[in-house]
């Protein structure tokens, strides 16, 4: 269009002049069709300025909906969980029955306890809030860490106490960016995650790749990264063995490799699973720990 065809849309409306009915009528048209465009190129201006403001973050909203879909696949408001832990060192061998609660109601709680085999069975890790106990029951101590040990092993197995405890939120502890998203049997997401800057994490950066098929939405890989310029992640957690626990369907198997020892892994697996049930407030208690 040319540009003086353009501005010529702005000229005024003038009611139509009673000397000449048929040109004063005509430029009433003309005027009335000038106002109709101009509502039309208003309208698709605007619709695009919603599109440039509203999209990116409906999309960010979208990812960031995905990610606490998988991070929270194996929990509700509460949980109770029984799980076989296989961990294989360069120096031991160890298995573990495990049977885990937690209660996200009003704070954070979680309460963890080895059920056995009979050399390790009652040591334990609780949670309240910010503060973490351990239990030894060999020695009958009970062991209060900071923040700074969630990054620690859990029980010489290769998960940490930020794994075990479920300190970390995704969502909420890392700001999240979509790296790559690719089909395949559903859509998989891959997602860089990094640190907010207060928030009290063990990792520097995680890529964490979601897949969805329909409502289904289950984490598949995150790799752990020390250092957000890191090039070489520290530690992989792989999840598998899809099956139905707890009415929902989840990944079983969660298995934890570290790079720099290869042929080392520790590996979970969940044979119970139960979600929001009654817990007892007594249960998140150093009474409880030590039981």
């Amino acid at each position: 269009m040319d540009p003086r065809a353009l501005f010529g849309l702005f000229r005024p409306i003038r009611a139509p002049l009673a000397a000449t009915p048929a040109s004063a009528a005509a430029e009433w048209r003309a005027s009335r069709y000038r106002v109709e465009v101009i509502r039309h190129l208003c309208t698709l201006l605007c619709a695009g300025l919603i599109f440039l403001i509203a999209g990116p973050a409906s999309a960010d909203d979208d990812i960031k909906r995905l990610v606490r879909l998988a991070d929270m696949i194996m929990r509700g408001e509460t949980s109770a969980a029984v799980f076989e832990m296989e961990i294989k060192t360069a120096r031991y061998q160890r298995q573990y029955k495990v049977v885990a609660w937690d209660d996200h109601r009003k704070g954070e709680k979680a309460l963890i306890k080895i059920l056995g085999p009979a050399s390790w069975r009652g040591f334990g890790t609780l949670k309240i809030g910010e503060q973490l106990k351990i239990y030894d029951p060999k020695t009958n101590h009970v062991q209060r860490v900071g923040h700074s040990m969630l990054g620690d092993s859990w029980m010489g197995s290769h998960f940490s106490n930020d794994d075990l405890v479920k300190e970390t939120r995704l969502d909420r502890d890392y700001t999240i960016s979509l790296d790559k998203k690719w089909s395949d049997d559903g859509t998989h997401y891959r997602v860089a995650l990094k640190p907010k800057p207060t928030a009290p994490v063990a990792w520097g950066k995680i890529i964490y790749e979601v897949h969805q098929r329909g409502d289904e939405v289950l984490p598949v890989r995150a790799e752990y990264y020390r250092k957000h310029g890191d090039k070489t992640a520290a530690r992989t957690m792989t999840f598998s063995n899809v099956k139905l626990l707890g009415g929902r369907r989840v990944p079983a198997t969660m298995t934890v490799r570290v790079t720099r020892k290869p042929g080392e892994f520790t590996r979970i697996t969940y044979t119970k699973l139960r979600l929001n049930i009654d817990v007892p407030a007594n249960k998140f208690s150093e009474q409880a720990l030590r039981r």
